[in-house]
């Protein structure tokens, strides 16, 4: 498979892409009949009015899912212990001291049926041996292990020797493993995990990133939401983040809060929540053995796709019929870019994402909740709507125009606020009002710009 996208391609995919922009700002013309000149209220109106019913339709059925659960788990059996279970962690040249962290918070992990760590790391050169060594380091007592395969698993067939040999030397051994396999990305790595476990005939599988922190009860939590029912084929948890020293880092971690608690929340409600984040997430393994090959082999106009595996992979449980749920239960701390221009380059790449997996989503809404066709129109409309109104405030807005905009804004950070206080308490929850601004400034462009350059599927931070 091409690792290079041709320039016409290129050429032939910005123009197309600059076409269902226009169309679709003549649609939103005409739907909202908003003529661009002085006084043009109706988008304005429209952006806000829409903004407030998707925020009060997110905290009502959030809220169930949050009461929903709560009783479960007020009703759960003290010893209660559900599927087996295999973590399974990849890096690529992470920080020491963050994939030490990481590897001791799997350590701490409290299931009684936890029965594998494993850690994949992306790469098997020199400047990769000291993860093997803080492997060794923290796992000593626990009889750790490491393998170093000159071969990609995914580069092998099922019935392939080697591979058959790598993946049983895993499976039998009584300790942690650590696997360091030739750089091929985040995807070839978890395909190891995701081979060596199935060997093994483990369950499930929880999946984190090597410089993400577990809470010691994350996997029991995560493995209680997937036994609600056999048809929940993955489930994820409460991502936060540890590093907020900055205005762009403490900000993010306030909207992501509500993109875990408020959106995922309420697509849980219904059981369709949309991504699993990579920090965090659990698959039953029956389903992963049946997408795995597809997943790894995704390609857009005939490049294989590096990142986005997280969404993928959800987007396909959710196409063999699988609910997939949130729990606020389940917790993990990890890192989120401290400067602008790098978090600008994170919301690109999961734009681009976004925009890759529409088709898939489309295809599988029948299946599903209407609450899953309403997140993509909103996710899809919305931004443009802002875009929209924007551009007609700048060039064609009057005073009070602008100030009515300024005033939505806020007025929507301060709905935020007293939910976001009301469920934690915490006052850092005032700050959330300033993040419209970041959204504006950082994150609409980033929108544009992943549209237009959708075909380029670098990773974009290495």
């Amino acid at each position: 498979m091409s690792s290079y996208v041709s320039m016409w391609k290129r050429v032939c995919w910005i123009i197309f892409t600059l076409m269902i922009v226009f169309l679709s700002c003549q649609i939103l013309k005409v739907c909202f009949q908003v003529q661009v000149s002085v006084g043009a209220w109706q988008t304005s109106l429209a952006c806000g009015m829409l903004m407030v019913v998707n925020f009060l339709a997110e905290i009502t059925f959030s809220a169930l899912n949050r009461h929903r659960l709560d009783q479960r788990v007020a009703r759960r059996d003290p010893h209660w212990v559900g599927l087996s279970m295999g973590i399974l962690a990849v890096g690529y040249r992470e920080d020491p001291i963050l994939l030490e962290g990481c590897l001791k918070s799997l350590r701490a992990i409290r299931y009684e049926r936890n029965q594998r760590i494993l850690l994949v790391v992306d790469g098997n050169e020199d400047q990769d041996e000291y993860m093997a060594q803080i492997f060794i380091k923290v796992f000593e007592k626990q009889g750790a292990v490491v393998f170093r395969p000159n071969f990609l698993c995914m580069d092998r067939e099922a019935n392939d020797k080697e591979r058959e040999v790598l993946v049983r030397q895993i499976a039998y051994h009584q300790g942690p493993v650590c696997v360091m396999q030739p750089h091929r990305g985040k995807r070839s790595a978890l395909y190891t995990g995701f081979a060596a476990l199935l060997q093994q005939g483990i369950e499930s599988v929880v999946m984190t990133d090597s410089d993400t922190y577990l809470d010691p009860a994350a996997c029991k939590e995560l493995a209680f939401a997937l036994a609600e029912s056999p048809v929940i084929g993955a489930a994820t948890g409460d991502v936060r983040f540890y590093n907020t020293g900055t205005w762009v880092s403490f900000l993010s971690s306030l909207q992501y809060w509500f993109v875990v608690n408020l959106e995922r929340g309420a697509q849980s409600y219904h059981s369709v929540v949309d991504c699993v984040s990579g920090p965090l997430g659990i698959y039953r393994m029956t389903i992963v053995a049946d997408v795995m090959d597809a997943w790894v082999k995704q390609s857009f106009l005939g490049v294989l796709c590096t990142h986005g595996d997280d969404s993928h992979l959800t987007n396909l449980v959710l196409r063999e019929s699988y609910k997939v749920k949130f729990s606020h239960y389940a917790i993990c701390y990890t890192d989120t870019p401290n400067r602008f221009i790098a978090w600008v380059t994170q919301q690109t790449r999961w734009s681009k994402t976004f925009f890759r997996e529409i088709p898939i989503r489309l295809g599988c809404m029948h299946l599903h909740s209407p609450w899953m066709t309403y997140t993509l129109l909103y996710q899809l409309i919305y931004p443009m709507m802002v875009v929209y109104n924007v551009v007609n405030c700048i060039y064609f807005g009057t005073r009070s125009q602008i100030l009515w905009w300024l005033v939505s804004i806020a007025f929507m950070g301060l709905m935020k606020t007293a939910y976001a206080f009301r469920i934690t308490g915490d006052k850092k929850f005032f700050f959330t009002a300033i993040y419209g601004f970041l959204y504006i400034l950082g994150y609409v462009p980033a929108k544009i710009f992943a549209a237009l350059t959708l075909y380029d599927n670098s990773w974009g931070t290495r």
